[in-house]
């Protein structure tokens, strides 16, 4: 087998890369994968470029299959011996690897990879997620996340692009019709990101009760949050992580207080930004998507009530209070009336400092990150689109 590697190796060297770009699809080619691969098809660069799609659910990209567009099992797990090596060989060609989240090494020099990164981090996570040594390039959001991202992924600085994330022109979209999705007498949708708390990293333990959500720790506090909420007209929806235990949350029925999951955007056929870009406010804490939110210019609230413990077991990669000095902070079910109350009465006290950090984290504020990647991207191809 070794034997082979290494005459496919001396292949490639004696006769190239082939037009080939590897995109990882692991959750279906959405965000900014799934921007770029769409920006991609529209330039018309399947012309002169195959694709393959990097996925551990190839049956969920079936539609995407075409002459120019390959789906391929990430895993070993249910392929033949000749898939692997099929895999492998065209990975060792590739021109380019574009990835987000699980990342694929190269196999040679020449091979151009580029991580879109999937967010930038407000809690620490060089412990248990970098960038592969073999990157080239990574997406940045602004210059202020330079040396963090730098230290943070383990990547040098020079290797660091901002041109903003792609997948955050959907905050700008007006797809979403809320009226349809929840009825008429919904005033006010507000989008709850907790952050996941039930890692399975050794260094990392925390649990909030039997519903592991800041706050949201029972079914007593479900159903106070949905009272006020009702009270000033106003729905929240919570996006738990996908890998969180929602046994007991799948048993809460309640009017105001829904919880939605990743099969929500899919049956709707929304991406997940586009929905979001349509709520009217954002309630998170040590998420990335509290920077990608500054962008639609609403207001955001923060549960930091395990700060202290999460201090001590993950940490921080920034320094939080630039967090705090924007946002209204929610530390007990009480405080969700006050925000509630401005969010029905459009008061937005915290705006001018919100758009001040929004103006620091992100660079740019137009929409068009996209085009930017895109156009970057087609700089750095080996074979010319032309």
């Amino acid at each position: 087998m070794r034997l082979i590697w290494k005459i496919s190796k001396v292949f490639v060297s004696l006769f190239g890369l082939q037009n080939v770009i590897f995109i990882e699809a692991e959750r279906g080619t959405r965000e900014n994968t799934q921007a770029v691969f769409r920006e991609m098809l529209r330039r018309k660069w399947i012309r002169r470029y195959r694709f393959v799609l990097i996925t551990e659910k190839p049956e969920d990209l079936a539609h995407l299959r075409s002459k120019r567009v390959t789906v391929m099992k990430r895993s070993n797990v249910g392929i033949s011996r000749c898939q692997k090596w099929k895999r492998r060989f065209i990975r060792l060609r590739a021109a380019m690897i574009v990835d987000e989240n699980r990342q694929t090494r190269k196999t040679t020099s020449r091979t151009i990879k580029i991580y879109l990164s999937h967010g930038s981090p407000a809690k620490s996570l060089r412990a248990y997620y970098t960038c592969n040594p073999d990157t080239d390039f990574m997406l940045c959001q602004s210059d202020y996340w330079k040396s963090v991202d730098s230290y943070e992924f383990n990547i040098s600085e020079e290797k660091l692009v901002v041109l903003g994330f792609p997948r955050n022109d959907n905050l700008f979209s007006r797809k979403v019709d809320m009226t349809a999705l929840f009825g008429p007498s919904i005033k006010k949708v507000v989008i709850w990101y907790p952050t996941y708390r039930q890692h399975d990293h050794s260094s990392i333990k925390l649990y909030q009760g039997p519903i592991s959500i800041p706050v949201l720790h029972d079914l007593d506090a479900a159903r106070a949050i949905n009272a006020l909420a009702a009270k000033y007209g106003v729905l929240v929806v919570v996006k738990p992580h996908p890998a969180q235990d929602l046994s007991l949350i799948q048993e809460l029925h309640l009017d105001h207080l829904m919880f939605i999951y990743d099969g929500f955007f899919i049956n709707h056929g929304i991406a997940s930004y586009e929905f979001l870009a349509e709520t009217d406010a954002l309630i998170t804490d040590y998420s990335s998507v509290f920077f990608d939110y500054l962008l639609t210019g609403k207001p955001i609230a923060l549960t930091f009530e395990d700060f202290e413990e999460y201090k001590k077991q993950i940490g921080f990669a920034i320094d939080t209070d630039i967090m705090r000095s924007c946002s209204t902070m929610l530390d007990t079910v009480e405080d969700f009336e006050g925000f509630f109350r401005d969010l029905a009465a459009g008061n937005d006290p915290l705006k001018e400092k919100r758009d001040e950090v929004t103006r620091l984290t992100n660079k740019y504020l137009d929409g068009n990150s996209t085009k930017r990647v895109v156009d970057w991207m087609e700089t750095l191809l080996p074979y010319p689109l032309k």
